[in-house]
C-alpha cells in the first residue's frame, strides 16, 4: 500500500474517533438537558390538577408539617407525581456517554496533532 493511502487511512480513521466523540458527548449533554429541564420547570399534578412548583422550588416543610391541610394535600400529590426515575436514569446513561466521548474525542485529537507535529518535524528537517 503506498504511504500517502496509509497516511490518509489513518486521518480518516482519527477524524471518525473524534466524530463519535463529538456525537457520543451531545448525547451525553442532551440527557443533562432533559434532567435539568425535569428539575427546574413546573408541571401540573394528574390527580388533581395541581399546579406543581418546579422541584428546586418547592417547599419541603409542606409536604412534612400538616400545619394547613390544603397545603400538605397539594404538596403530597406533586411530590407523588413526580417521576424521579427518568432523570435519574438520564443522568446514570450520561455518566459512561460522557467518559466514553471523552476518550474518544482526545484519542482522534491527539492522533491527529502528533501526525500533524510529525510532518512539520520532517519538513523542517529537509
Amino acid at each position: 500500500m503506498h504511504p500517502l493511502a496509509v497516511e490518509q487511512n489513518f486521518r480518516m480513521r482519527a477524524g471518525r474517533l473524534q466524530s463519535w466523540g463529538i456525537g457520543l458527548l451531545v448525547c451525553a449533554s442532551l440527557l443533562w438537558f432533559y434532567a435539568v429541564w425535569q428539575v427546574f420547570t413546573s408541571y401540573t399534578s394528574t390527580y388533581g390538577a395541581v399546579d406543581c412548583p418546579a422541584p428546586v422550588n418547592s417547599e419541603p416543610r409542606d409536604l412534612y408539617y400538616e400545619g394547613a391541610a390544603d397545603a400538605h394535600d397539594e404538596a403530597r400529590q406533586c411530590a407523588s407525581d413526580r417521576s424521579w426515575p427518568k432523570p435519574l436514569a438520564a443522568l446514570a446513561v450520561s455518566v459512561p456517554l460522557t467518559a466514553i466521548g471523552a476518550v474518544l474525542l482526545t484519542a482522534g485529537t491527539v492522533s491527529i496533532r502528533l501526525r500533524r507535529h510529525d510532518d512539520e518535524l520532517r519538513s523542517a528537517q529537509k
